[in-house]
Protein backbone atom coordinates (compact mmCIF):
# COMPACT_ATOMS: atom_id res chain seq x y z
CA UNK A 1 0.00 0.00 0.00
CA UNK A 2 2.81 2.39 0.93
CA UNK A 3 4.58 1.75 -2.40
CA UNK A 4 1.34 2.46 -4.30
CA UNK A 5 0.96 5.75 -2.40
CA UNK A 6 4.51 6.84 -3.21
CA UNK A 7 4.05 5.86 -6.87
CA UNK A 8 0.83 7.87 -7.10
CA UNK A 9 2.67 10.97 -5.87
CA UNK A 10 5.28 10.51 -8.60
CA UNK A 11 2.87 10.13 -11.52
CA UNK A 12 0.93 13.24 -10.55
CA UNK A 13 4.12 15.34 -10.72
CA UNK A 14 3.84 16.29 -7.06
CA UNK A 15 6.76 16.74 -4.69
CA UNK A 16 6.84 14.22 -1.88
CA UNK A 17 9.54 13.71 0.75
CA UNK A 18 10.04 11.42 3.72
CA UNK A 19 12.60 12.52 6.29
CA UNK A 20 13.60 11.27 9.70
CA UNK A 21 15.33 12.39 12.85
CA UNK A 22 17.03 10.29 15.49
CA UNK A 23 18.59 12.21 18.36
CA UNK A 24 20.23 10.85 21.49
CA UNK A 25 21.25 13.10 24.37
CA UNK A 26 23.62 11.50 26.90
CA UNK A 27 23.83 13.67 30.01
CA UNK A 28 25.66 13.86 33.31
CA UNK A 29 23.31 15.69 35.69
CA UNK A 30 25.41 16.98 38.57
CA UNK A 31 23.79 20.26 39.49
CA UNK A 32 21.85 20.78 36.25
CA UNK A 33 18.80 23.05 36.81
CA UNK A 34 19.32 23.00 40.58
CA UNK A 35 22.22 22.92 43.03
CA UNK A 36 22.78 19.64 44.86
CA UNK A 37 23.22 19.31 48.60
CA UNK A 38 25.36 16.73 50.41
CA UNK A 39 22.54 14.17 50.49
CA UNK A 40 21.93 14.25 46.74
CA UNK A 41 23.99 12.46 44.12
CA UNK A 42 24.56 13.01 40.38
CA UNK A 43 23.36 10.55 37.78
CA UNK A 44 23.56 9.80 34.07
CA UNK A 45 20.66 9.86 31.66
CA UNK A 46 20.14 9.08 27.96
CA UNK A 47 17.10 10.58 26.21
CA UNK A 48 16.13 9.62 22.67
CA UNK A 49 13.92 11.57 20.28
CA UNK A 50 12.68 9.89 17.12
CA UNK A 51 10.71 11.67 14.42
CA UNK A 52 9.32 10.69 11.03
CA UNK A 53 8.33 13.59 8.78
CA UNK A 54 6.22 13.61 5.62
CA UNK A 55 6.03 16.59 3.27
CA UNK A 56 3.83 16.81 0.19
CA UNK A 57 3.49 19.69 -2.28
CA UNK A 58 1.35 20.04 -5.38
CA UNK A 59 0.37 23.26 -7.12
CA UNK A 60 -0.57 25.78 -4.40
CA UNK A 61 -0.97 23.24 -1.60
CA UNK A 62 1.62 22.01 0.88
CA UNK A 63 1.07 19.42 3.61
CA UNK A 64 3.25 18.55 6.58
CA UNK A 65 2.83 15.60 8.92
CA UNK A 66 5.15 14.12 11.53
CA UNK A 67 5.09 11.63 14.38
CA UNK A 68 7.35 11.67 17.40
CA UNK A 69 8.51 9.34 20.17
CA UNK A 70 10.34 10.57 23.29
CA UNK A 71 11.87 8.11 25.75
CA UNK A 72 14.54 7.69 28.36
CA UNK A 73 16.68 4.66 27.71
CA UNK A 74 15.43 2.00 30.10
CA UNK A 75 12.05 3.54 30.91
CA UNK A 76 10.32 0.49 29.42
CA UNK A 77 11.14 -3.17 29.92
CA UNK A 78 12.52 -5.01 26.92
CA UNK A 79 9.22 -6.85 26.42
CA UNK A 80 6.86 -3.92 27.05
CA UNK A 81 3.96 -3.09 24.76
CA UNK A 82 3.83 0.58 25.72
CA UNK A 83 3.27 2.92 22.77
CA UNK A 84 4.63 6.45 23.17
CA UNK A 85 4.34 7.52 19.53
CA UNK A 86 2.07 10.48 18.85
CA UNK A 87 1.29 13.08 16.21
CA UNK A 88 3.76 15.95 16.47
CA UNK A 89 2.76 18.15 13.52
CA UNK A 90 -0.15 18.00 11.08
CA UNK A 91 -0.74 21.08 8.96
CA UNK A 92 -1.71 22.32 5.51
CA UNK A 93 -0.70 25.45 3.66
CA UNK A 94 -2.48 27.09 0.74
CA UNK A 95 -0.91 29.86 -1.35
CA UNK A 96 -3.59 32.18 -2.71
CA UNK A 97 -0.94 33.89 -4.85
CA UNK A 98 2.77 34.72 -4.61
CA UNK A 99 2.16 37.08 -1.67
CA UNK A 100 -0.64 35.60 0.44
CA UNK A 101 -0.94 32.19 2.12
CA UNK A 102 -2.65 30.48 5.03
CA UNK A 103 -1.11 27.70 7.11
CA UNK A 104 -3.35 25.91 9.58
CA UNK A 105 -3.18 22.90 11.89
CA UNK A 106 -0.74 21.64 14.50
CA UNK A 107 2.57 23.31 13.76
CA UNK A 108 5.81 24.73 15.10
CA UNK A 109 6.33 28.50 14.92
CA UNK A 110 9.40 30.63 15.51
CA UNK A 111 10.29 34.28 14.99
CA UNK A 112 13.46 36.35 15.26
CA UNK A 113 15.73 35.01 18.04
CA UNK A 114 12.92 32.77 19.38
CA UNK A 115 12.77 34.73 22.62
CA UNK A 116 8.93 34.70 22.73
CA UNK A 117 7.82 32.17 20.10
CA UNK A 118 10.10 29.19 19.59
CA UNK A 119 10.28 25.59 18.42
CA UNK A 120 12.38 24.91 21.56
CA UNK A 121 14.61 22.37 19.84
CA UNK A 122 16.78 21.63 22.89
CA UNK A 123 13.80 20.30 24.83
CA UNK A 124 13.02 16.75 23.82
CA UNK A 125 9.33 17.28 23.13
CA UNK A 126 9.61 20.69 21.41
CA UNK A 127 6.77 23.24 21.26
CA UNK A 128 3.81 23.02 18.87
CA UNK A 129 0.64 25.09 18.54
CA UNK A 130 -2.83 24.39 17.12
CA UNK A 131 -3.48 27.53 15.11
CA UNK A 132 -4.01 29.24 11.78
CA UNK A 133 -1.38 31.61 10.42
CA UNK A 134 -2.17 34.13 7.67
CA UNK A 135 1.08 34.95 5.88
CA UNK A 136 2.06 37.90 3.70
CA UNK A 137 5.41 37.99 1.91
CA UNK A 138 6.04 40.81 -0.55
CA UNK A 139 9.49 40.05 -1.91
CA UNK A 140 9.53 43.19 -4.07
CA UNK A 141 9.07 45.41 -1.00
CA UNK A 142 10.92 42.97 1.33
CA UNK A 143 7.99 43.10 3.75
CA UNK A 144 6.77 40.09 5.71
CA UNK A 145 3.77 39.80 8.00
CA UNK A 146 2.25 36.88 9.89
CA UNK A 147 -1.07 36.90 11.75
CA UNK A 148 -1.64 33.88 14.00
CA UNK A 149 -4.94 32.89 15.63
CA UNK A 150 -5.75 30.01 18.00
CA UNK A 151 -8.77 28.83 20.02
CA UNK A 152 -8.32 25.95 22.48
CA UNK A 153 -10.71 23.60 24.29
CA UNK A 154 -10.59 20.30 26.14
CA UNK A 155 -10.82 17.07 24.21
CA UNK A 156 -14.37 15.89 23.60
CA UNK A 157 -17.50 17.48 22.24
CA UNK A 158 -19.11 19.37 25.10
CA UNK A 159 -22.27 21.21 24.06
CA UNK A 160 -21.88 24.00 26.58
CA UNK A 161 -19.09 26.10 28.11
CA UNK A 162 -16.94 24.07 30.48
CA UNK A 163 -13.75 24.44 32.48
CA UNK A 164 -10.60 24.43 30.32
CA UNK A 165 -8.27 22.20 32.33
CA UNK A 166 -5.26 22.03 29.98
CA UNK A 167 -2.22 24.00 31.17
CA UNK A 168 -2.25 26.22 28.12
CA UNK A 169 -3.67 29.46 26.80
CA UNK A 170 -7.37 29.52 25.88
CA UNK A 171 -6.96 31.96 22.98
CA UNK A 172 -3.88 33.30 21.22
CA UNK A 173 -3.35 35.93 18.56
CA UNK A 174 -0.15 37.51 17.33
CA UNK A 175 1.06 39.83 14.62
CA UNK A 176 4.67 39.75 13.39
CA UNK A 177 6.09 42.29 10.97
CA UNK A 178 9.57 42.27 9.45
CA UNK A 179 11.36 44.56 7.02
CA UNK A 180 15.03 45.25 6.21
CA UNK A 181 16.36 48.76 5.53
CA UNK A 182 19.61 50.42 4.45
CA UNK A 183 20.50 47.82 1.81
CA UNK A 184 19.61 44.98 4.20
CA UNK A 185 22.06 46.20 6.83
CA UNK A 186 19.25 47.12 9.22
CA UNK A 187 16.67 44.47 10.07
CA UNK A 188 13.58 45.50 12.07
CA UNK A 189 10.88 43.21 13.44
CA UNK A 190 7.83 44.10 15.51
CA UNK A 191 5.76 41.52 17.37
CA UNK A 192 2.50 41.88 19.26
CA UNK A 193 1.14 38.87 21.15
CA UNK A 194 -2.18 38.56 22.98
CA UNK A 195 -2.68 35.41 25.03
CA UNK A 196 -5.97 34.88 26.84
CA UNK A 197 -6.06 32.52 29.81
CA UNK A 198 -9.00 31.14 31.73
CA UNK A 199 -9.03 31.77 35.46
CA UNK A 200 -8.41 28.38 37.12
CA UNK A 201 -11.67 26.45 37.71
CA UNK A 202 -13.77 29.42 36.49
CA UNK A 203 -14.86 28.95 32.88
CA UNK A 204 -16.68 32.30 32.86
CA UNK A 205 -13.61 34.41 33.60
CA UNK A 206 -10.95 35.09 30.98
CA UNK A 207 -7.91 37.29 31.55
CA UNK A 208 -5.85 38.79 28.74
CA UNK A 209 -2.15 39.56 28.65
CA UNK A 210 -0.32 41.38 25.85
CA UNK A 211 3.36 41.53 24.94
CA UNK A 212 4.67 43.97 22.36
CA UNK A 213 7.99 45.28 21.16
CA UNK A 214 10.70 45.53 18.48
CA UNK A 215 13.73 43.41 17.64
CA UNK A 216 16.38 45.47 15.83
CA UNK A 217 19.69 44.32 14.31
CA UNK A 218 22.24 46.40 12.42
CA UNK A 219 25.36 45.16 10.60
CA UNK A 220 28.33 47.49 10.14
CA UNK A 221 31.06 45.48 8.44
CA UNK A 222 32.56 43.23 11.09
CA UNK A 223 30.34 44.68 13.81
CA UNK A 224 26.78 43.57 14.57
CA UNK A 225 24.57 45.51 16.96
CA UNK A 226 21.31 44.11 18.28
CA UNK A 227 18.62 45.45 20.59
CA UNK A 228 15.31 44.06 21.83
CA UNK A 229 12.60 45.56 24.03
CA UNK A 230 9.28 44.02 25.07
CA UNK A 231 6.57 45.43 27.32
CA UNK A 232 4.08 43.10 28.97
CA UNK A 233 0.74 44.24 30.34
CA UNK A 234 -2.80 43.14 31.07
CA UNK A 235 -3.73 40.38 33.51
CA UNK A 236 -2.39 36.95 34.39
CA UNK A 237 -4.63 33.88 34.55
CA UNK A 238 -5.18 34.35 38.31
CA UNK A 239 -6.28 37.97 37.79
CA UNK A 240 -3.07 39.72 38.86
CA UNK A 241 -2.29 42.93 37.00
CA UNK A 242 1.01 42.61 35.14
CA UNK A 243 3.38 45.45 34.21
CA UNK A 244 6.66 43.89 33.15
CA UNK A 245 9.45 44.42 30.64
CA UNK A 246 12.39 42.76 28.98
CA UNK A 247 15.31 44.36 27.17
CA UNK A 248 18.51 43.10 25.65
CA UNK A 249 21.58 44.64 24.02
CA UNK A 250 24.23 42.70 22.13
CA UNK A 251 27.47 43.45 20.27
CA UNK A 252 29.18 40.96 17.98
CA UNK A 253 32.58 41.64 16.47
CA UNK A 254 34.28 39.41 13.91
CA UNK A 255 37.97 39.64 14.75
CA UNK A 256 39.06 37.56 11.79
CA UNK A 257 37.72 34.76 9.66
CA UNK A 258 36.43 32.09 12.00
CA UNK A 259 36.78 34.08 15.25
CA UNK A 260 33.99 36.20 16.72
CA UNK A 261 33.43 37.86 20.10
CA UNK A 262 30.09 38.84 21.61
CA UNK A 263 29.10 40.90 24.64
CA UNK A 264 25.45 41.02 25.72
CA UNK A 265 23.14 42.05 28.55
CA UNK A 266 19.68 40.57 29.12
CA UNK A 267 17.21 42.02 31.62
CA UNK A 268 14.07 40.18 32.75
CA UNK A 269 12.10 42.40 35.11
CA UNK A 270 11.00 40.93 38.44
CA UNK A 271 8.57 41.64 41.24
CA UNK A 272 9.69 43.40 44.42
CA UNK A 273 8.23 41.28 47.21
CA UNK A 274 9.07 43.82 49.92
CA UNK A 275 5.34 44.49 50.16
CA UNK A 276 3.70 41.07 49.90
CA UNK A 277 0.23 42.64 50.02
CA UNK A 278 0.78 44.51 46.75
CA UNK A 279 2.49 41.45 45.26
CA UNK A 280 -0.77 39.52 45.67
CA UNK A 281 -2.52 41.75 43.14
CA UNK A 282 0.32 43.11 40.97
CA UNK A 283 3.21 41.49 39.15
CA UNK A 284 6.17 43.06 37.39
CA UNK A 285 7.74 39.68 36.55
CA UNK A 286 8.35 39.24 32.83
CA UNK A 287 7.28 35.96 31.24
CA UNK A 288 9.00 34.76 28.06
CA UNK A 289 5.72 33.14 26.97
CA UNK A 290 6.39 30.33 24.48
CA UNK A 291 10.03 31.08 23.77
CA UNK A 292 13.12 28.95 24.04
CA UNK A 293 14.18 27.88 27.51
CA UNK A 294 17.78 26.95 26.77
CA UNK A 295 19.33 29.34 24.24
CA UNK A 296 19.48 32.22 26.73
CA UNK A 297 20.41 32.57 30.42
CA UNK A 298 23.02 29.83 30.35
CA UNK A 299 22.94 26.20 29.29
CA UNK A 300 22.58 24.84 32.83
CA UNK A 301 18.98 26.11 32.71
CA UNK A 302 18.71 27.56 36.21
CA UNK A 303 16.76 30.48 34.81
CA UNK A 304 13.87 30.31 32.37
CA UNK A 305 12.78 33.93 32.19
CA UNK A 306 9.46 33.06 33.85
CA UNK A 307 8.00 33.53 37.33
CA UNK A 308 8.32 29.80 38.04
CA UNK A 309 12.13 29.65 37.83
CA UNK A 310 14.61 29.61 40.70
CA UNK A 311 14.36 33.39 41.24
CA UNK A 312 10.78 32.91 42.51
CA UNK A 313 9.60 35.79 40.34
CA UNK A 314 12.24 38.33 41.45
CA UNK A 315 13.64 38.55 37.89
CA UNK A 316 17.16 38.11 36.60
CA UNK A 317 19.89 40.02 34.76
CA UNK A 318 22.53 38.26 32.68
CA UNK A 319 25.75 39.92 31.54
CA UNK A 320 27.75 37.56 29.35
CA UNK A 321 30.82 37.40 27.14
CA UNK A 322 31.10 34.80 24.39
CA UNK A 323 33.86 33.69 22.04
CA UNK A 324 32.98 31.71 18.91
CA UNK A 325 35.48 29.79 16.81
CA UNK A 326 34.56 28.31 13.40
CA UNK A 327 36.89 25.92 11.60
CA UNK A 328 36.24 24.98 7.96
CA UNK A 329 32.45 25.06 8.46
CA UNK A 330 32.52 21.69 10.24
CA UNK A 331 33.91 22.48 13.66
CA UNK A 332 32.52 25.13 16.01
CA UNK A 333 33.60 25.98 19.55
CA UNK A 334 31.64 28.34 21.77
CA UNK A 335 32.87 29.53 25.17
CA UNK A 336 30.65 31.76 27.36
CA UNK A 337 30.98 33.42 30.75
CA UNK A 338 27.74 34.52 32.46
CA UNK A 339 27.35 36.82 35.46
CA UNK A 340 23.88 36.67 37.07
CA UNK A 341 22.08 39.13 39.32
CA UNK A 342 18.56 39.33 40.68
CA UNK A 343 16.48 42.21 39.38
CA UNK A 344 14.82 42.69 42.78
CA UNK A 345 16.43 41.94 46.15
CA UNK A 346 13.32 40.84 48.03
CA UNK A 347 12.26 37.27 47.25
CA UNK A 348 9.10 35.52 48.35
CA UNK A 349 9.48 33.09 51.27
CA UNK A 350 5.78 32.36 51.80
CA UNK A 351 2.48 33.98 50.90
CA UNK A 352 2.92 36.27 53.93
CA UNK A 353 6.65 36.93 54.09
CA UNK A 354 9.64 37.93 51.96
CA UNK A 355 13.37 38.00 52.57
CA UNK A 356 16.09 40.45 51.54
CA UNK A 357 19.08 38.77 49.88
CA UNK A 358 22.16 39.86 47.97
CA UNK A 359 21.39 40.36 44.28
CA UNK A 360 24.61 38.71 43.16
CA UNK A 361 23.77 35.10 42.28
CA UNK A 362 27.07 33.87 40.87
CA UNK A 363 28.49 32.98 37.49
CA UNK A 364 28.39 30.21 34.91
CA UNK A 365 30.91 28.95 32.36
CA UNK A 366 29.74 27.07 29.25
CA UNK A 367 31.83 25.24 26.64
CA UNK A 368 30.10 23.82 23.56
CA UNK A 369 31.75 21.94 20.69
CA UNK A 370 29.77 21.16 17.51
CA UNK A 371 30.90 18.92 14.67
CA UNK A 372 28.96 18.74 11.41
CA UNK A 373 30.07 15.41 10.02
CA UNK A 374 27.90 15.64 6.90
CA UNK A 375 24.39 16.67 5.82
CA UNK A 376 22.87 13.83 7.83
CA UNK A 377 24.85 13.70 11.05
CA UNK A 378 26.11 16.23 13.54
CA UNK A 379 27.49 15.98 17.06
CA UNK A 380 27.40 18.40 19.98
CA UNK A 381 29.51 18.10 23.12
CA UNK A 382 28.99 20.40 26.08
CA UNK A 383 30.45 21.05 29.51
CA UNK A 384 29.07 23.69 31.88
CA UNK A 385 29.70 24.66 35.47
CA UNK A 386 27.89 26.97 37.90
CA UNK A 387 29.82 28.98 40.50
CA UNK A 388 27.05 30.00 42.94
CA UNK A 389 27.02 32.70 45.57
CA UNK A 390 25.20 32.53 48.91
CA UNK A 391 22.00 33.93 47.39
CA UNK A 392 21.91 31.13 44.82
CA UNK A 393 22.22 28.58 47.62
CA UNK A 394 19.41 30.28 49.52
CA UNK A 395 17.10 30.12 46.51
CA UNK A 396 17.98 26.44 46.18
CA UNK A 397 17.15 25.89 49.89
CA UNK A 398 20.73 24.89 50.70
CA UNK A 399 22.75 26.25 53.63
CA UNK A 400 25.63 28.60 52.91
CA UNK A 401 28.67 26.75 51.58
CA UNK A 402 26.96 23.34 51.58
CA UNK A 403 26.16 23.03 47.89
CA UNK A 404 28.18 20.55 45.85
CA UNK A 405 30.31 21.53 42.90
CA UNK A 406 27.77 22.05 40.08
CA UNK A 407 28.49 20.73 36.61
CA UNK A 408 26.62 19.51 33.56
CA UNK A 409 27.97 17.57 30.59
CA UNK A 410 26.28 16.14 27.54
CA UNK A 411 26.90 14.43 24.24
CA UNK A 412 24.16 14.91 21.65
CA UNK A 413 24.17 13.02 18.34
CA UNK A 414 21.60 13.97 15.71
CA UNK A 415 20.86 12.07 12.51
CA UNK A 416 18.50 13.57 9.92
CA UNK A 417 18.29 11.20 6.94
CA UNK A 418 16.21 11.74 3.80
CA UNK A 419 14.52 8.42 3.04
CA UNK A 420 12.73 9.45 -0.12
CA UNK A 421 12.25 12.51 -2.35
CA UNK A 422 10.17 12.37 -5.50
CA UNK A 423 11.18 14.16 -8.69
CA UNK A 424 9.21 17.18 -9.87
Amino acid sequence: MFCILVFSFQITSAQFAINGELRTKTMLLDGYKQLLSGSQNPYGLIVQRSRLLFDYKKDNMTFGFSVQDIRNWGQDATSTSNNNIGVFEAWAKYNFNENFAIKFGRQQIKYDDERLLSISNWSDQGIVHDLAVFQYDNKAKTLKADLGLAMNNNAGSALFLSDYTVKNYKYLSYLWLNKPFVNNKLDVSLVSILDVNQKPTDANTLNSRFTIGPNINYNIGKLKIGGVFYYQGGKLADGKTVKANFYSAKLNYKITKGIELAVAYDHYSGTDFKDTTIAKTESTTFDKLYGTGHTFLGYMDYFTGNSSDITKGAGVNDLYIRAIFDFKEKHNIEATYHLYNLDKAYVLVSSKASYLIDKNLGSEIDFIYTYKYNKVMNLSLGYCTMLPNESMEYLSKINKGESKFAQFAYLMITLKPNFFTSKD
